[in-house]
């Protein structure tokens, strides 16, 4: 049952449910408590009963209804053309001016809003593909020879090779600049000397040795230098280093400075190489062929006192036999002895106690132009002055210590005490 109560013009409901009521309770209500003007008494009433029991009266719900209602359209409507502008933009990739991201996306590729930092973007591009291109020429320019000693296979080398020692025996100054490296020294009044004494350079053998750079090769010599009146050659070995010069030409550079930067990469490749193992096999065959021929061992201690000229072999003399006269009948007459010309030292005679011992004009070993010559062990001197260190000798015995001819030089000059024996 609903009991009705009117209190300020207000009906409130009160709801009396009951078990023997139906399902649903007739509500009556009546508008004798309010007090309505003509017109509001002929509208139709439509009040609206909210759950605190509030009510407003039908304008104002229809206000707020009508409000409600053009406000679900709208958003209905704008939904349905937002979803009709996406089908239709689907897969484009792209959007429409009005929507909302549109003019975001513009400032952000356009350059109408924010500008875009090409300078880095170029910048970073360069330096990458610099580095790409590095990268590629690299690889491409990478020395790909195996880095081991081999016989040499370059044609072009065995030619600068051979240049190299037909300049050196024709004594051509300007042909070895040609062949050698800018800046190395070409003595030519030595190369005047070396070529009085040497006749040739024989089985010139070339090992060649990967370089530091794909244009450089380090190069092994083999040869026999073969001496002017004497037959047995002298097995000996040169090291070279091949680069080019600015003009792209093939050069060598002889190896003497043990600090260049040449001298060191190949000295790293010799330790267990099968050219360390030549290399010990021409150095025994250079001391075997100057132990077994001594014409070779004298003419090579000449070379060591600064005489180039060439080895003249030794000339026997043979003493013509003796005539017997038949005797007279006068007196025989008395002859003098004839006078020997033989050198009679005056002082003692020491030997030579090592091979190639020098003998000075003075007593200065720092000075190299000073050397007369130099001796084997054996060779006889006599002594003339005994010196603090030093020994003043003269070379004019003709047997050394063992009673073997030796070939005097008639000198006179300075040894060292310590390398001869009384």
């Amino acid at each position: 049952m609903a009991n009705e109560n009117k209190q300020d013009g207000l009906f409130h409901w009160n709801f009396d449910l009951q078990e023997s009521d139906s399902d649903f309770t007739d509500i009556d209500y009546s508008a004798n408590a309010i007090n309505l003007t003509p017109k509001e008494e002929e509208a139709e009433i439509k009040p609206l009963i909210f759950v605190d029991g509030s009510y407003k009266s039908d304008a104002s719900a229809g206000q707020e209804t009508d409000s409600y209602e053009k406000e679900e359209e709208g958003s209905f409507r704008k939904y349905r053309k937002e979803a009709a502008r996406k089908g239709a933009f689907a897969g484009r990739g792209k959007k429409e001016p009005d929507h909302p991201d549109y003019y975001e996306d513009q400032e952000r590729f356009s350059g109408e809003g924010r500008n875009i930092p090409w300078k880095p973007i170029l910048i970073g591009g360069g330096i990458l593909l610099l580095a790409l291109l590095g990268l590629i020429l690299m690889l491409g320019g990478r020395d790909k020879r195996e880095k081991v000693w081999a016989r040499n296979e370059d044609k072009t080398i065995d030619q600068l090779v051979r240049t190299y020692f037909q300049a050196k025996t024709e004594a051509n100054a300007t042909a070895m600049k040609n062949v050698l490296v800018e800046g190395a020294e070409v003595d030519s009044l030595q190369m005047t000397l070396d070529a009085k004494a040497y006749e040739a350079y024989n089985d010139i053998r070339v090992y060649a040795y990967p370089g530091m750079k794909k244009t450089e090769t380090g190069l092994f010599l083999t040869y026999n230098s073969k001496f002017k009146n004497i037959d047995t050659q002298l097995p000996t070995i040169a090291w070279f280093y091949a680069k080019p010069d600015k003009e792209n030409n093939l050069k060598l550079m002889p190896l003497t400075d043990d600090s260049s930067p040449e001298y060191k990469y190949i000295y790293s490749t010799y330790a267990g190489s099968p050219v360390e193992k030549l290399a010990g096999e021409v150095s025994a065959a250079n001391k075997k062929a100057i132990e077994d021929d001594p014409n070779l061992r004298k003419y090579l201690s000449q070379l060591a006192a600064k005489n180039y000229e060439p080895f003249v072999p030794e000339t026997t003399t043979t003493v013509p036999p003796t005539t017997t006269q038949a005797p007279t009948t006068q007196p025989a007459t008395t002859t003098a002895e004839p006078v020997s010309t033989a050198y009679v030292p005056s002082g003692p005679i020491c030997y030579i106690t090592e091979d190639q011992v020098r003998m000075r004009s003075s007593m200065d070993t720092t000075d190299l132009g000073n050397v007369l010559t130099a001796f084997e062990a054996g060779h006889a001197l006599e002594i003339l002055e005994e010196l603090d260190g030093w020994v003043r000798v003269r070379d004019m015995l003709s047997q050394n210590k063992d009673g073997g001819a030796q070939t005097p030089t008639g000198q006179e000059g300075y040894v060292y005490a310590s390398f001869i024996s009384k």
